[in-house]
């Protein structure tokens, strides 16, 4: 369907959101009701359920520089799967760069994840199967076939307070450490992209008002807090599609080499190497997000802990590379 301002508004007592333009293809069929912007204050319906948007019409908003479209409130869920099914879509698309790619399957993913975190029942399986599995695949994906896409993806990262951003996040920076480690296999790669977006599935499990604190913790609430790794293991052990490597990914990623880690304090190589990379970039974006009780540390003062725990608590070569990879990135952020 094309533009078209005399289309029938919609109610103004509904809400709307608004989603990614470029999450569309031509020909389509949308679940969902999309509209766009008549002009500053009120919306048009662009194509109804059932339908699909022409060529045509993403021309004319994409030559009128249009970024976002919207959606009923009501029909968020419905988009949710439409955008996740549309991920291996998205990647093979030649019309988007890398970096937009990139951008567009973060913000679903992020949100799949939000969502699974908020459920007020924490059901968490489908964060623990398919959608794991496609954001992995599919950052995997795109770090195979364009390596200039690191800095870019590590550039756009959100560094807010909240757990699920925090869990792609680290799934993303861990993904880039293993590649810029010399780690070139698709599977691999997609496997510890997946390990790191699981690994504090245990706070899913801690009492929110723990997880969420304003101020210090008492020792019981730390005590509590520290078995988020135990809760993880228990809550994804036994299932086929994790493997051993993304469990200790789990449950090891604050363990030190030093064994002053929890929740075991198990020592040096008795730590996987893919927790011990999870280590590093874990520290990296809890210091550099924004906290209710803290503000964000800068990111020099997170690589100076990270040089201090080098070698020591943390593995040396890891963390150097680490440095190299996020400076890199942040270098070609101020220049743009």
């Amino acid at each position: 369907m094309s533009p078209d301002p005399e289309t029938t508004q919609p109610s103004s007592r509904r809400s709307y959101l608004p989603v990614p333009l470029d999450v569309f293809c031509p020909d389509q069929p949308l679940p969902f009701s999309l509209y766009s912007s008549a002009d500053d204050s009120t919306l048009a319906l662009a194509c109804p359920p059932g339908e699909a948007l022409s060529a045509g019409a993403l021309k004319v908003w994409r030559d009128a520089a249009v970024r976002v479209l919207y959606i009923d409130t009501a029909e968020h869920r419905l988009y949710q799967q439409f955008a996740e099914a549309a991920m291996a879509d998205i990647i093979a698309r030649d019309d988007l760069p890398s970096r937009r790619k990139v951008e567009l399957c973060y913000a679903t993913t992020r949100e799949l994840v939000r969502e699974a975190c908020d459920s007020s029942n924490l059901n968490l399986e489908e964060l623990a199967g398919q959608r794991r599995e496609k954001w992995a695949d599919s950052l995997a994906t795109l770090v195979c076939q364009d390596e200039t896409v690191l800095d870019g993806m590590l550039s756009m990262l959100l560094h807010d307070y909240y757990t699920y951003t925090h869990m792609v996040n680290v799934s993303t920076m861990v993904t880039a450490l293993a590649y810029r480690m010399g780690q070139r296999d698709h599977d691999k790669l997609s496997m510890i992209a997946s390990g790191g977006l699981l690994h504090d599935i245990g706070k899913m499990r801690i009492d929110p008002d723990t997880l969420n604190k304003i101020g210090p913790l008492s020792e019981q609430e730390r005590d509590e807090l520290q078995q988020h790794p135990v809760l993880g293991l228990e809550f994804l052990h036994g299932r086929e599609n994790i493997n051993p490597q993304q469990l200790r990914m789990v449950h090891q990623h604050h363990e030190k080499l030093d064994g002053s880690g929890y929740p075991s304090g198990v020592v040096g190589g008795e730590i996987s190497t893919e927790a011990q990379m999870t280590a590093v970039v874990d520290i990296y974006d809890a210091m550099t997000c924004k906290r209710p009780y803290r503000d964000a540390i800068a990111h020099q003062q997170a690589i100076s802990v990270l040089t201090e725990q080098a070698g020591t608590k943390l593995n040396a070569e890891m963390a150097s590379l680490w440095k190299e990879t996020i400076e890199r990135a942040v270098a070609g952020a101020d220049s743009d």
